[in-house]
């Protein structure tokens, strides 16, 4: 009867998530044409901050109960989840290419910001408030030069249906709620078959917890790829990443300091390496990804578990 129920708990998860993402994409796409900024722009803020909801809750939650393990576990593995298997996959599900501008700023700055991170967790193996206070504080740049770039590369097309603004807003908060309670639910389910097998607080946190938290990214970013939305797709795992490792990270760290059970300077280490390989992908003429590293990024992230569990 225990394992029905968790197996409902999936599939009513799946249900949210894919009504959720769908209504998320084509919400965010309108806003992006009302109020005439880029996709990018929409990517980068309302839809990776909302998609990163679970991240933020499970992460706070963990660093004001005295559990660094998950607080720390859940970012790290969450920004390897999306620089590997999602935009892996998002690569494989359609045609994903960046403007100049991603490649030259926006990537940078998210292996920059990893690598600040793990710079300051390294000096001690925690963080502590001054730590929590110079993450907030890049994120504040990035918040200003997201701004200063909003109306950068907007596209308007007549082709293509927009909603009433009201009906555009109403789409993306229910497709945000959709994505934010699906992976919730998906997370909960998850975790209560992991802990049957009582593994380590950190492993729940870097591979099930941070899937599971990624699964918001993971549809958002596909339905987006398979439509054709390049900046959503990319934006949203960007932005994603950036308000991972800066905000939650820094919010987190503000509690006092956090540390993990057990080390974690391999998966930190993988989690700077997968940022550099992402941003060689796109190094091309064309500012494009070919199914076959859709397929090699998806294959370092099955390599990152199995390193994990061994």
């Amino acid at each position: 009867m225990y394992i029905l129920l968790q197996l409902i708990f999936l599939i009513i998860a799946l249900v949210l998530l894919e009504r959720g993402s769908d209504w998320l994409v084509s919400g965010a796409s309108d806003l992006a044409r009302y109020f005439k900024v880029s996709e990018l722009f929409i990517g980068l803020t309302i839809v990776a901050f909302g998609t990163s909801a679970p991240e933020l809750a499970v992460s706070l939650a963990g660093a004001f109960t005295h559990a660094g393990s998950v607080a720390i576990g859940n970012v790290v593995g969450s920004n390897i989840v999306n620089a590997s298997f999602i935009l892996g996959i998002s690569i494989f599900s359609g045609t994903v290419f960046v403007k100049n501008q991603t490649l030259k700023f926006e990537i940078p700055f998210v292996i920059v910001s990893q690598f600040i991170a793990t710079m300051l967790f390294l000096k001690s193996n925690s963080l502590d408030f001054y730590d929590g206070m110079v993450l907030l504080s890049v994120f504040a740049i990035f918040m200003v030069y997201v701004f200063s770039t909003s109306k950068n590369d907007v596209k308007i097309s007549s082709e293509e249906k927009t909603h009433r603004l009201s009906i555009a807003v109403l789409l993306t908060i229910a497709g945000l709620a959709g994505v934010v309670a699906g992976g919730e639910l998906g997370v909960y389910a998850a975790i209560n078959f992991a802990r049957a097998l009582k593994v380590s607080e950190t492993l729940i946190s870097v591979t099930i917890i941070a899937f599971g938290t990624s699964v918001p990214e993971l549809v958002t970013s596909i339905r987006a790829a398979k439509k054709s939305k390049n900046d959503l797709a990319v934006g949203n795992i960007m932005g994603s990443n950036i308000f991972n490792i800066l905000a939650i990270l820094g919010l987190s760290a503000l509690s006092g300091r956090i540390t993990t059970d057990t080390p974690i300077t391999g998966d930190l280490i993988f989690m700077n390496a997968i940022g550099l390989i992402a941003f060689f992908i796109f190094l091309n003429k064309q500012r494009k990804a070919k199914k076959w590293k859709g397929l090699l990024l998806m294959s370092i992230y099955l390599f990152y578990i199995v390193y994990v569990l061994l």
